[in-house]
This record gives C-alpha cells, structure tokens and sequence, in this order.
C-alpha cells in the first residue's frame, strides 16, 4: 500500500482499518465464510487505495501544472480574498507592482493603488464582494513600491462561493498603453 502523496488523516484512517481487518482475520473466531469474506474485503481496499494513490498523483501533477501556468503567465494575475487581501501574485504581477512576494502576499490590493484612487478602488471591489458576478474593468493607477505610479488597466471578476456571496476576486492588470 503506497502512501506517499495521501494526507496524514487518511493514511491513519485507511491503516487502522486494514489493521483492524488483518486482526480479525487472525482470529479464530471466525468461520471460514466470514474469513473468506473478510479477506475479499481487504483485497477490494488495497485495490481502492491503490486507485486513490493513482488519482492522488495525478491531481498533484494537475496542480503543478496549473501553478507553473499561472506563475510564468505573461500578464500579471493577482488572486484576492473577499476582504482585498492578496493571496495568490504570479511572478508579472510582482514585477509589475516591483514587490517580491513576501511583501504582496496577504497585504491589500489597495496598498498598491495611487493613494488619490485609493477610495474609488476600494468602493469598486466593495461592489464586487456584494454579488456583481459579471467580469468589470476599469483604468486605475498603480503604485508600485518606491517608483511612480503608472496608468493600467484592470480586469477583475468575482469567485462565487457555491451558496451565496463571493470568495474572492481574480485580477488582470495591464499598463495601459
């Protein structure tokens, strides 16, 4: 039973119940029907476990890839949490807003906006928390860390949570030209 990409819980979860499975096998007190039984419904856990391994690596593969996508992406892609906090920069976002991660990373989009925007920015997104699901772009200066503000354009569309409201927000933001 290979275990190596399974989160902790499940391989603890999955090994106790093989244990507690190989333990009554052991057992005497079993009539062999219920060995039998016993034993077929050890061998159809390894196989699932095995098929789970197999789906386990591929997501990881998945999510690998999705992440060197959106790193060396050549527009800048800033994902926000619904409070405008900065959770996920690929790397033309950074050097956009001249910021190395750790600096952007759970920081407010906000802090990167011309102080004079600063409070139209922040009653646009407030807008987009509420609910408006629709894709919305609008110029805006930038601030970038100890340089001049630029003019760019922003893209932004809200993540809905499955219930109701939003989970975040996805930013596209280009130089305007």
């Amino acid at each position: 039973m290979s275990a190596a990409s399974a989160p902790d819980w499940l391989n603890t979860t999955v090994g106790a119940v093989r244990e507690l499975m190989i333990k009554r096998l052991e057992a005497d007190s079993l009539d062999p029907e219920a060995k039998r039984e016993m034993e077929m419904a050890l061998e159809e856990l390894d196989v699932m476990w095995e098929e789970l391994q197999g789906q386990a690596t591929l997501l990881v593969r998945e999510n690998e890839r999705y992440a060197e996508f959106f790193e060396y992406t050549p527009d800048a892609y800033l994902v926000t949490d619904a409070g405008g906090n900065v959770r996920e920069a690929n790397q033309a976002a950074l050097e956009l807003l001249k910021a190395p991660r750790e600096e952007v990373i759970g920081r407010p989009l906000s802090e990167y906006v011309a102080a004079e925007e600063r409070a139209g920015f922040l009653a646009r997104t407030v807008g987009l928390r509420v609910g408006a699901l629709k894709p919305q772009a609008w110029p805006m200066r930038l601030q970038p860390r100890e340089s001049e503000p630029f003019a760019a354009q922003l893209h932004v569309r809200a993540i809905p949570l499955k219930k109701s409201g939003t989970g975040g927000l996805c930013w596209l933001i280009r130089p305007a030209l």
